[in-house]
């Protein structure tokens, strides 16, 4: 931006009438007529002419390429009234026209930090001009009239181009350069049902489940001779039954939520189906039977307690192994699962031999550590550090009666407040015969190694 300023003095006392008479320079009519007041003699008009000449010639040289003719006329109808003495002080080669455009340049540079602040005013030659028209309206009215007074000074203001920065020339906007938005969203990091993916499922279609366990034979067979009447054997039947569990929660949202968020219903989705299982989850590891909750795998394991088993320095492959040889011992067949915290995996993968510090593993597990005698580990965040869970799963039933179902609807007056609720709910059974007592044993590290330590005579 550059700046120029003409500075007009102020009037004193009464001007005399001005007679006007036309230009023959009608390309450029911007002072360049001559004006005779009453009184000026022969040497003042030539002085007039003379002074009107320098003007035109400044301001020419400086605006040729920033105005129009018309613009140049309508200065000079400001102008054509100014008695000899401030015509003077315009073309004063120190203080006037061309001294002002000088100082001009001076400024450049600190307008140029002013225009970063500047609003979005109209800054053209042609309106600069209008608006000092429109401030000195008045004061020129009145200088016509022959009384006195005050001319605002003229300020020039002319845009130059700058450099366009990122920094300078966006606005500041966030939208600028345009963002793109990573798809979904980023979702908490939190413990993950694995019991539950483990657990063999099945399915019934009451919501009442009954079987039948066979209890408390009786007699035995014999070989016997001829004629020799055959040994009687009995047993009891006795019934037990489940009933259904539901487990579920609920969420309520505007309706403006889910409109306006993309992905929102999806994203309610997801975390009614994560807080169900989780809560199916942690319900079936460690929940206590009522007629509401089903017992957890936890709650109706037995200890380790298994006798005759015993070995230097047991570590965590020890104890494992003891409490799968504790089930075996039950008489309990098929595949048995075992559940440990990713801390104890973890120490189990580091175990080193005490005098040469390498990797051992031993000779009834895979070189993984995955598969101890047969049965597979899992690491799951759900098992206390410092404990094990050894079960055999496939007689820890679990049925769905229910699967997961989500409605949406309104409560109340919900719908006249654009509220609306979407409710998550399940029902399972969950159970164990009470003859398959004793297949599940949860207990921790440190009473194994105690009870399989064995002891050494000094």
């Amino acid at each position: 931006m550059k700046k120029g300023i003409i500075v007009f003095p102020k009037q004193r006392g009464n001007l005399p009438k001005m007679n006007n008479r036309n230009s023959p320079h009608q390309s450029r009519p911007f002072l360049t007529s001559a004006y005779k007041t009453d009184g000026d003699d022969e040497d003042a008009i030539k002085e007039r002419k003379a002074l009107l000449k320098a003007i035109k010639e400044q301001t020419d040289e400086a605006l040729e390429t920033r105005a129009s003719a018309k613009e140049f006329k309508t200065l000079s109808e400001s102008l054509k009234d100014l008695p000899i003495d401030q015509l003077r002080a315009v073309a004063d080669v120190s203080n006037g026209a061309m001294a002002q455009l000088k100082k001009m340049g001076e400024e450049i540079n600190d307008l140029t930090e002013q225009l970063k602040t500047r609003g979005n005013e109209d800054m053209s030659v042609r309106s600069q001009v209008a608006k000092w028209q429109k401030d000195n309206e008045t004061a020129v009215k009145a200088i016509k009239e022959g009384n006195t007074a005050s001319l605002k000074p003229f300020v020039l203001d002319m845009r130059a181009a700058t450099t366009m920065l990122n920094s300078t020339n966006l606005g500041g906007s966030a939208y600028l350069p345009r963002p793109e938005f990573q798809a979904g969203i980023n979702d908490i990091v939190r413990v993950l049902p694995t019991f539950w993916d483990y657990l063999r499922k099945g399915r019934t279609s009451s919501a009442a489940f009954v079987w039948v366990n066979k209890k408390l034979p009786d007699g035995a067979a014999a070989f016997i001779g001829e004629g020799v009447a055959k040994p009687a054997v009995d047993f009891e039947l006795n019934t037990e039954i489940s009933n259904a569990k539901k487990v579920a929660e609920s969420i309520k949202m505007s309706t403006e939520l889910l409109t306006d968020i993309d992905g929102m219903t999806t994203f309610v989705l997801d975390e009614l189906r994560y807080k169900l299982y989780s809560k199916l989850n942690t319900t079936l590891m460690t929940g206590v039977l009522s007629s509401t909750v089903p017992a957890g795998i936890q709650t109706i394991s037995v200890a380790f307690s298994q006798a005759g088993i015993s070995t230097p320095n047991p570590n965590v492959f020890d104890c494992i192994r003891a409490a799968i040889a504790q089930l075996r011992v039950g008489n309990f067949q098929g595949p048995i699962t075992v559940f440990v915290s990713p801390v104890d995996g973890c120490n189990m993968d580091l175990a080193k031999a005490n005098s040469q510090g390498q990797y051992i593993m031993p000779p009834f597990s895979t070189a993984d550590g995955k598969t101890i005698a047969g049965a597979a580990v899992v690491e799951d965040n759900n098992v206390t550090a410092g404990y094990v869970q050894v079960a055999c799963l496939d007689l820890f039933k679990v049925l769905i009666y229910q699967d997961l179902t989500i409605l949406w609807g309104w409560e109340n007056d919900d719908f006249t407040k654009n509220l609306v609720t979407a409710i998550a709910e399940m029902r399972i059974h969950s159970f164990y015969s009470a003859n398959n007592a004793g297949a599940f044993i949860y207990d921790s590290f440190d009473n194994i190694k105690s009870l399989i330590r064995e002891v050494v005579n000094p």
